[in-house]
């Protein structure tokens, strides 16, 4: 139930409670059976507490809502943080896979095939991407795996996660 909806029911409520007051008393003036009034009076009480109560509830929430805004300020921080945090280190690694590869003597092309193994796709995937025959991709693969000297993509892969750990 939102906010507006509670304020709604509650004014409603203290309308049904006063009015039913003060019904009570001039039924009371008027000399009505006890039972008739203690009817009305038990609405009165009912409408009020009703009342009361979605205040106290509001008031919880509202305190819950500040609350869960300020770890929500923390949380966006601590993310931002972690983000930049991150951005070095893949900064890093990318250095560190060209470095590699430079030094292996890629080509252009086997560059984008090796980091494209690193990334865990297929010869056919990759065929697709690079918009060529999956023969060629499998030459441009041995030529990877020949100049790094490694035996295929798992060794590839373990090569720069070695590193990482």
């Amino acid at each position: 139930m939102s906010q507006k909806e509670r304020i709604f029911i509650g004014l409603l409520l203290s309308i049904i409670g006063g009015l039913t007051a003060i019904d009570v008393f001039e039924d009371f003036a008027d000399g009505t059976a006890l039972r008739h009034l203690g009817l009305d009076l038990g609405i009165a009480l009912a409408s009020l507490v009703t009342v009361f109560f979605l205040a106290w509830k509001m008031a919880g929430d509202s305190k819950k809502i500040q609350m869960l805004t300020s770890e929500k300020e923390i949380l966006r921080d601590i993310a931002e943080k972690y983000k930049s945090k991150s951005r070095l280190l893949v900064e890093g690694l990318s250095s560190q896979i060209d470095k590699e590869f430079s030094g292996w003597g890629l080509s252009n092309a086997e560059r984008e095939v090796a980091l494209f193994l690193l990334k865990g796709l297929t010869v056919a995937e990759i065929a697709g991407i690079r918009e060529s025959a999956e023969k060629t991709v499998r030459h441009q693969t041995t030529a990877v795996y020949k100049k790094a000297g490694l035996k295929g993509r798992g060794e590839l892969q373990a090569y720069f996660l070695e590193d990482l750990l």
